[in-house]
């Protein structure tokens, strides 16, 4: 067999673990998760399993990056370069609100991995490589050219520094769309709050929502604090 084979077998393998551990995680929280589980839902056996990733741990934060960049990617998705810097900033974070609304089980994953691993500091390597996914995510954030050309352009206030700003518009759109991910959603066909398992499937790459939910009451949240975000960068002059 050729190594292109090979190669495109291993890859394979790394991304069906990845998707089984997040299934597995979103669904019923990573602490209870072992390896034997992932590697039954992924097909593989644990020799495969130990040729990707050192320990369950080693899949978590796999797994937390991959829901970061997912989101973010979603996010930056909704950037349009020929609107004005606060409009441009506007359309991303209510796309973001939107997809916190779609993706309640990826918002709570991320929560859980932070309080998890604050509580409980992983060991030293894995520390070091996820700080340095994060310290390169905020180099380059996926809200940084909205800003910036915010703060060219006049929408947005001068003193504004890029960077401080970006992580504040992060900090607090997360603290907020994680606490509403937290709240049972309506099921429109029946009119009664949904379960777990209606609004908190993950969903795989190829995979859409199916069912639609009434969050009236959290986006009205979600746009209020969108509005007082931009009025507090808005450039008043």
């Amino acid at each position: 067999m050729s190594e292109t084979w090979h190669q495109h077998r291993k890859h394979q393998n790394h991304e069906d673990l990845i998707d089984a551990g997040r299934e597995l995680f979103l669904l019923h929280g990573f602490p209870g998760i072992a390896v034997k589980d992932v590697c039954e839902r992924a097909g593989v056996s644990r020799v495969t399993y130990y040729k990707h990733f050192e320990s369950i741990e080693d899949l978590v934060f796999a797994v937390q990056m991959r829901a970061l960049e997912h989101m973010s990617d979603f996010v930056q998705a909704a950037d349009d370069p020929q609107a004005n810097g606060i409009s441009r900033l506007r359309r991303m974070l209510e796309a973001w609100s939107l997809y916190a609304a779609e993706n309640k089980a990826y918002m709570k994953f991320i929560l859980l991995f932070d309080l998890h691993y604050d509580a409980y500091p992983p060991e030293q390597k894995l520390l070091d490589r996820y700080e340095t996914f994060i310290r390169s995510k905020k180099e380059h954030h996926f809200l940084n050219a909205a800003l910036e050309a915010g703060i060219r352009d006049g929408s947005l206030r001068a003193d504004l520094d890029l960077y401080e700003t970006g992580e504040f518009v992060f900090t607090a759109m997360m603290g907020l769309l994680q606490k509403l991910s937290l709240a049972r959603g309506i099921n429109q066909e029946s009119g009664v709050p949904s379960t777990p398992a209606e609004s908190e499937l993950p969903y795989t790459r190829e995979q859409a929502p199916t069912t639609t939910f009434i969050d009236a009451p959290r986006q009205s949240i979600s746009q209020r604090f969108i509005d007082m975000i931009l009025g507090s960068l808005r450039n008043q002059a």
